[in-house]
């Protein structure tokens, strides 16, 4: 009798432990917004939404190129414009680019276009007011959103242009953010035309 009531205890004991303090709901895979409240990150969907507010953002803010070189020069991320003759088509690693010489400058410093798809720029998100880090949820979030602004650059400014070497002589136009390296000014272009 005894071994009956504590085998009765131990049984409820178990059916208590393993059924927990509640009832489990299995909730289906991306469908967890509709139960939590929280909307999962879209970099690329937050980007598109807001790429034409970033362009004017940053066309806004441009400062001519040739001025800012004949001066100081970048010393920093810069909102920049410019306009100059495409020397060369540089297709010798991933990151392409168009090599410029710029109306109205005179020094050395080479001006470069940028045209590649694996951009890893900051530029334009760095440039652009619209969004801060304090508008996502973390450090990945930010990132994410930043690589997608640059494939929005990429797709809507770059790639309609079908830029290949028979652009070398023509004349380019655009609007961007530069970033001075050892030797060479690289602009990620949010605006682009080449006639």
């Amino acid at each position: 009798m005894k071994s009956r009531r504590i085998l009765a205890v131990l049984a409820a004991c178990t059916a208590v432990t393993f059924t927990g303090c509640g009832v489990v709901t299995v909730v289906p895979i991306g469908e967890e917004a509709s139960y939590t409240g929280k909307q999962e990150f879209d970099s690329a969907a937050e980007s598109q939404g807001d790429w034409g507010a970033v362009v004017a953002d940053i066309s806004d803010k441009a400062q001519d190129l040739s001025e800012i070189l004949n001066g100081d020069g970048i010393t920093e991320t810069t909102a920049v414009k410019g306009t100059g003759k495409i020397k060369e088509y540089n297709t010798d690693t991933p990151k392409h680019y168009l090599i410029v010489e710029l109306d109205g400058y005179t020094g050395t410093t080479e001006v470069q276009v940028r045209t590649d798809g694996p951009n890893s720029s900051t530029a334009i998100r760095d440039l652009q007011s619209l969004k801060n880090f304090e508008s996502f949820t973390n450090q990945t979030e930010w990132s994410s959103y930043g690589k997608e602004l640059n494939k929005q650059a990429l797709a809507q400014v770059i790639d309609p242009l079908g830029i290949d070497e028979n652009v070398v002589g023509k004349t380019v136009t655009f609007t961007g953010g530069a970033e001075a390296g050892t030797d060479a000014v690289s602009v990620t272009a949010v605006e682009l035309t080449i006639e």
